[in-house]
């Protein structure tokens, strides 16, 4: 079937031979029996996606908003993300312009029948009542729903200002059930939002089409071309953008265009990671405005410090790290001026503290000397110090004694004690030869993840954060022969314990953790999971390779123009899919 509007209403018609599917000679009694998803391990479906999206509102003049935001879930299927039965994901639905997706791309609906699905997001909760027609001898099958508000009893505090949402569906799905998978869906939704704290509606119609593609798995030579072609195209963007911004300055009639010195220093960095080469014109130039800037807040001062590092990062030494021939980082040869620089940010880095402790005892950051701290800026400020430590910059153990204690002080337990699933880079490498397993299964441990400061709630970005955080403090007083057995065996379980909180509620999606933080800094995240990942050699997290997934994620979300949206988004799904972070638990 094909769905077609005439009139304002949808409905069904013959389908059309663009998309063709070679027919089972199965009577309709077989062909209603349970299916499941046919995905290679760690494998993926990825499907051409066509959807638009038309929205009026009223009254008019209002201000156009839309429940939801930031991009609709990228056309891919991840054998990860697939349930036990592997008929569904099992993926929590967070978007309206997932609906149809979700419904279409559920395979225990195999046959007619109803259910209930549930939409909590910070931008709309409601409730969906899905009807699915027969399943054809064709592998024909219709879906239709209703859309309605969630029940104000069971909603209580958290309606917060989320629109009222209510409306339809009408969609058509062809299954291929010799493949194990949905071929090709489409179908309509009709939606109307209603915000009264702003008296306005909005009236959304969404036009969705998913066509097959093709199958991946991550050992596929095509992933690695179609990473290398995103990454290309990132960079490039990153450099019209920079160059865009290099010429505006000082122009006098765009001052919004100015770079702040931590999106410089970002795009400085990404670029040079993407492309290997900071030879380019405009590189250059976008160095020669980050040395002249006077740079206080510790985001910026952390990347700044990483994007001079870059420029003197022997170029084989990931590759040799990973491959176990050297056991730690190399020193970096700064030029004089580059390596005073350095010293001078490092050094307001170290100012911008906690001043409520003792640094020497406790050590944590917030964006210059405050009473307040953060795990976000505390995070930077180690990335630009464990930096500034591989460029020649003297730190003392006592910085990364006293930071790794604030780290594991606000480790905050969460759920109940389980053996984490860590498969190293060593350890697939022989899997991937055929050979037998010799990991252990390795001792249960307390899953505990990290929030943004004292009492927030646990997410996905600050665990990671966490994570990073230990593993440098553990790499530099490694470095400087320092640390002693306890402190090493304290750090280690708190990385482990962090990963197995990780595990749990591993996605590419969204930022994990409670529904009002999926949506935010996603790609930070994503980032964060490739640095904490690489930092200590994991190669797969649960028996998911944490990084085909969040690369097929990000190859379906890039826009036509090679970015994500800004050049801070561009940069952090460059610096992911490049994996740019140095291993500091190496091959050997």
């Amino acid at each position: 079937m094909i769905l077609k509007k005439e009139a304002g209403a949808w409905h069904f018609a013959a389908l059309s031979t663009v998309v063709t599917l070679v027919l089972l000679a199965l009577p309709a009694a077989a062909i209603a029996q349970d299916l499941h998803w046919k995905l290679p391990d760690r494998g993926a479906v990825r499907y051409e996606r066509d959807l638009v999206v038309e929205a009026t509102c009223e009254p008019k003049g209002a201000t156009d908003s839309r429940p939801w935001s930031g991009f609709a879930a990228s056309a891919v299927v991840l054998d990860g993300e697939l349930d036990a039965k592997k008929q569904g994901t099992a993926e929590p639905l967070c978007d309206l312009r997932n609906l149809l997706p979700r419904l279409c791309l559920d395979l225990s609906q195999s046959k007619a029948g109803k259910a209930k699905v549930e939409l909590r997001s910070v931008h709309a909760m409601v409730d969906v009542d899905a009807q699915w027609g027969p399943l054809q001898a064709s592998g024909e099958q219709t879906v239709k729903a209703t859309i309605h508000d969630a029940e104000p009893a069971r909603l209580g505090a958290e309606r917060g200002h989320r629109p009222l949402v209510h409306g339809t569906l009408v969609g058509s799905r062809l299954l291929d059930r010799e493949n194990g998978r949905v071929q090709h869906f489409e179908g309509g939704v009709e939606l109307e939002a209603k915000w009264f704290d702003q008296a306005r509606t909005v009236r959304i119609t969404l036009r969705d089409a998913w066509t097959f593609d093709e199958v991946l798995v991550p050992s596929d030579p095509k992933v690695r071309t179609m990473v290398n072609e995103a990454i290309r195209k990132a960079a490039d963007w990153l450099d019209r953008d920079l160059q865009q911004r290099i010429d505006n300055k000082g122009a006098g009639n765009d001052p919004y265009h100015d770079h702040h010195p931590g999106e410089l220093a970002l795009s400085l960095l990404a670029i040079v990671k993407g492309r290997d080469d900071s030879r380019h014109e405009t590189v250059q130039r976008g160095y020669e405005d980050l040395r002249r800037r006077n740079i206080e807040g510790t985001y910026s001062l952390g990347a700044a410090i990483l994007a001079i590092e870059a420029l003197y990062t022997p170029i084989q030494e990931w590759q040799n790290l990973r491959e176990g021939t050297i056991e730690a980082p190399m020193s970096r040869k700064l030029p004089p001026s580059d390596l005073a620089l350095v010293q001078e940010w490092a050094k307001r880095l170290l100012d911008n503290i906690d001043t409520t402790t003792d640094p020497a005892y406790l050590r944590r950051y917030h964006y210059g000397p405050s009473s307040l701290w953060d795990n976000s800026t505390t995070q930077y400020a180690l990335l630009g110090l464990y930096a500034a430590q591989l460029c020649g910059v003297t730190i003392s153990p006592q910085v990364w004694t006293a930071s790794a204690t604030h780290l594991l002080a606000c480790d905050r337990p969460e759920g109940k004690e389980t053996a984490p699933t860590i498969t190293s880079h060593a350890e697939h490498a022989r899997i991937e030869q055929g050979k037998k397993s010799t990991r252990s299964g390795g001792k249960k441990v307390q899953p505990a993840g990290f929030g943004y400061q004292d009492g927030h709630d646990l997410t996905g970005s600050m665990t990671t954060a966490g994570i990073s955080g230990l593993s440098l403090c553990a790499a530099a007083l490694r470095a400087q022969k320092k640390g002693t057995q306890k402190q090493f065996a304290e750090i280690d379980a708190g990385i482990r314990s962090s990963f197995a909180w990780l595990e749990q509620r591993l996605t590419v999606r969204r930022n994990p953790g409670p529904t009002h933080v999926w949506d935010s800094w996603h790609n930070y995240y994503l980032y964060g999971l490739e640095r904490a990942c690489e930092l200590n050699r994991v190669a797969w997290l649960g028996g998911r390779d944490w990084y085909f997934e969040g690369a097929m994620h990000l190859i379906a979300q890039q826009q036509q123009s090679g970015s994500w949206g800004n050049s801070v988004e561009t940069a952090f799904a460059l610096l992911f899919l490049k994996k740019t972070v140095l291993p500091t638990i190496t091959g050997k």
